[in-house]
């Protein structure tokens, strides 16, 4: 995967986008302010991006599990080293999973203040179009030099619409890379050689001998079933499972997903799983897996297995690698950060998403915590974690790759994913965004039906011999031929500007 030093320019997409004048205040604007950490606003009598050399306000919305208990002490340090370095006074709002969509969508369509807010590629889209956040294109240069210099260009790629840059994708784990989950125990056991055991169909007969040995369903799943067989196809902002142009496809096809070739005989086997009582018979209902599992795919990295999967499954776990790493606009847009349009500091919004970034000591603030806290360093310069728990989740604020090891990591984990990140095939359509404009109806009537099967067919409730067709009829008769033809129409395009 070529670096931006290498990268050609970057490719428009055709998404259309609401117009948005600069990152200033907007036509109601003019009295808005940052909230500030006392809770009062800031008065607004600076133009944009001018502190006139005084510390500025701004206000951070991030996801995780609520606001840190030591978060007085926690943003004190933090400001304390920020405001030193890039004159800024910093707010961080941390929403609970469970109120994310509910408390972000008010705070988006009600226009609350706020500077920065985490957000992902279901949302992006949508939120450019209502006018929410900057177009930061022009400013990155002069404000974040070290974080540009250190992003691969193909991450600025895929977060382009029409040609603009909106947010910052954190550069992390950006491409997919599927592992298989196996317990241990169970491998030694039986003898199991899992290098040979990374195609669907070779699972069936280990998992009849472990079913009929341990009276237990190999594969226990919940509703999304085998979700991982989508990951090769690339949905181009769509949303929608059931649409998509195959990563490695040079011709760029857009297809019915359901029914080529690799996706349909992925349905069979887990309808072959079904009927043979391989996999839990309440799968299609369930919201949420057990943590056990004999096997199961994850998105990760090797080390994951002891940093991760096996901590959390309670047993020693071995992976291998199920198919090729995959980098596309919907890995790099699985964090982002976004600033709004009416903030008054995008400038220095950018310059502390940069310094989160790039500064390995305040980036190590966000990922673990409170020094002497949630962490020491110890005399090695590594992080030992206290049993307190922080809250805010590393993955939404900032790179993996400026953050400090853990002393019980016996291997560098996120060197490992760096070196997956580099080696990863770049979707064909990296950097397209389907303008789904003229199909707006027809793909939301096409989102819902696929809704209504998906969970009986990814669980192998359903036989895709009878529910694929039936799927594509009803797609059909609602509008889906409009949204191929007019997805191709776009793709083509885009190919043709490659060129």
């Amino acid at each position: 995967m070529k670096l931006r030093r290498f990268m050609a320019a970057a490719l428009a997409s055709v998404m259309t986008v609401g117009a948005l004048a600069g990152c200033g205040s907007g036509s109601d604007g003019a009295d808005k302010g940052t909230t500030s950490d006392n809770g009062s606003e800031s008065s607004g009598d600076s133009t944009q991006g001018e502190s006139n050399g005084e510390k500025v306000d701004l206000k951070w919305v991030l996801i995780g599990n609520g606001m840190p208990e030591n978060y007085d002490s926690w943003i004190t340090k933090v400001n304390d080293y920020i405001g030193d370095k890039i004159g800024v006074n910093l707010e961080v709002e941390v929403i609970s999973w469970s109120d994310w969509d509910s408390r972000r969508n008010i705070i988006i369509s009600t226009n609350e203040p706020y500077d920065i807010i985490f957000g992902h590629g279901g949302n992006y889209i949508s939120d450019i179009n209502l006018g929410a956040y900057c177009d930061i294109t022009d400013l990155i240069d002069a404000n974040m030099p070290e974080l540009n210099e250190m992003m691969p260009e193909e991450c600025w790629t895929a977060m382009k619409v029409n040609d603009r840059i909106y947010g910052v994708p954190t550069y992390k784990d950006i491409a997919i890379s599927n592992y298989a989950i196996w317990d241990k125990e169970l491998v030694e056991e039986f003898d199991l050689d899992i290098t040979k055991l990374t195609e669907l169909d070779s699972l069936t007969p280990v998992f009849e001998e472990l079913k009929a040995a341990k009276n237990d369903y190999p594969f226990y799943s919940k509703n999304d079933g085998i979700y991982f067989i989508f990951d090769n196809y690339d949905q181009l902002g769509a949303g929608t499972q059931v649409l998509g142009v195959r990563y490695d496809d040079q011709e760029a096809k857009v297809c019915y997903t359901l029914e080529q070739e690799d996706i349909y005989k992925a349905l069979q086997t887990i309808y072959e799983w079904n009927q043979k009582g391989l996999i839990n018979p309440d799968a299609a209902t369930l919201s949420e897996a057990r943590a056990y599992n004999m096997w199961r795919v994850g998105q990760g990295w090797p080390t994951a297995a002891y940093t991760s999967w096996g901590p959390q499954m309670g047993k020693d776990v071995v992976v291998e690698k199920v198919g090729d790493s995959i980098l596309s606009n919907d890995t790099v847009r699985g964090s982002i950060n976004m600033i709004s349009t009416n903030s008054k500091y995008p400038e220095k919004c950018l310059q502390l998403l940069n310094l989160v970034n790039t500064d390995t000591k305040l980036r190590d603030m966000f990922y673990y915590g409170e020094e002497g806290v949630n962490f020491e360093y110890n005399d090695d310069g590594k992080v030992h974690k206290s049993d307190k728990t922080w809250d805010i989740p590393g993955y939404t604020n900032g790179s993996y790759f400026t953050v400090t090891q853990e002393d019980t990591d016996e291997y560098n984990q996120f060197e490992e994913i760096k070196e997956l990140v580099e080696g990863a095939a770049t979707s064909v359509m990296l950097g397209f965004t389907f303008d789904t404009t003229e199909v707006y109806d027809q793909l939301a009537n096409c989102s819902e039906i696929w809704l209504r099967y998906k969970s009986e067919v990814m669980t192998g409730v359903k036989d895709p011999a009878e529910s694929v067709p039936q799927i594509k009829e009803e797609l059909m008769n609602a509008g889906f031929q409009d949204i191929l033809d007019e997805a191709q129409r776009q793709v083509d395009e885009f190919m043709a500007n490659k060129k």
